[in-house]
């Protein structure tokens, strides 16, 4: 955990600069930066879990991400043509579960609602990364991938990563929909320089 520590502070100038930059302005805003960190260093109850999700994978790569919102430790992995993110708080207690998955797959109804929302907001936009998100009981998310069904109760959201044109300039925003396409909460992407390890 010592190791944890350290990785922050050395990142924390650049998180304070990032922290500035949204009190500028009104819009809610979304800055990552992805460290890759060994598993060693990853709380034995988090890394326990992922790999009894993925036992047979040998490509489960872990990062430190550091956001507006605090810091988390998070699990990538490859598996038949999507890419799962597992992320943790920083003592191993799961937040939620995302998979990458194509938008032309999604629920019909899912991908209306979407269009409609960004049709009624930009002028143009770009349809870049999408990732089913799932928030519940552990025990519920490891069932519910393990073997793609579960009878309890858990949240399903979608996750849309595009550029968007409102007037001159195309900006980049990540938008949060609930699992009928209906519009939670839209951030803007702080550009950086750094590269976002998207696996």
């Amino acid at each position: 955990m010592d190791n944890i520590k350290t990785t922050v502070m050395k990142h924390s100038l650049l998180l304070i600069i990032a922290i500035l930059l949204v009190h500028v302005a009104n819009a809610q805003k979304k800055f990552e930066r992805e460290t890759s960190m060994k598993s060693s260093r990853v709380a034995e109850k988090a890394r326990i879990y992922v790999e009894s999700l993925f036992p047979d994978s040998k490509k489960i790569k872990w990062y430190l991400e550091e956001s507006l919102e605090g810091v988390m430790v998070e699990a990538k992995i490859k598996e038949n043509s999507s890419i799962y993110s597992i992320k943790f708080d920083t003592l191993g207690t799961l937040y939620d579960i995302e998979r990458t998955q194509k938008f032309d797959k999604l629920p019909m109804a899912v991908q209306g609602n979407v269009m409609a929302y960004l049709k009624k907001r930009y002028k143009s936009f770009k349809i870049k990364k999408t990732q089913i998100q799932w928030i519940g009981d552990p025990d519920v998310l490891h069932s519910l991938i393990k073997k793609d069904d579960t009878e309890n109760n858990y949240t399903t959201n979608y996750e849309i990563v595009y550029s968007g044109r409102e007037n001159k300039d195309a900006m980049s925003y990540e938008s949060l929909f609930d699992h009928g396409g209906n519009h939670i909460e839209t951030k803007e992407i702080i550009e950086r320089n750094l590269n976002h390890l998207l696996y």
